[in-house]
């Protein structure tokens, strides 16, 4: 194990206080649940321009749509 992965290892695995804990548990879990938010609020725009993107090759290759 190098250097970087040791010292990672080790702040991982240091002691904490309950607060600690908890506040870095409560940060964590922010991160996630605005990630998932943010995934699901912008998908469908993403999904219909992939749509959109799909459509106009079939267009140019001159495939009918549906």
């Amino acid at each position: 194990m190098n250097g970087w992965l040791s010292r990672g290892y080790g702040w991982l695995r240091r002691p904490r206080s309950r607060g600690q804990a908890m506040a870095e548990f409560t940060i964590l879990l922010m991160a996630l649940m605005s990630g998932v938010l943010a995934i699901t609020q912008f998908a469908p725009d993403m999904f219909a321009a992939l749509t959109i993107y799909i459509r106009g090759f079939y267009c140019v290759l001159g495939y009918p749509f549906g």
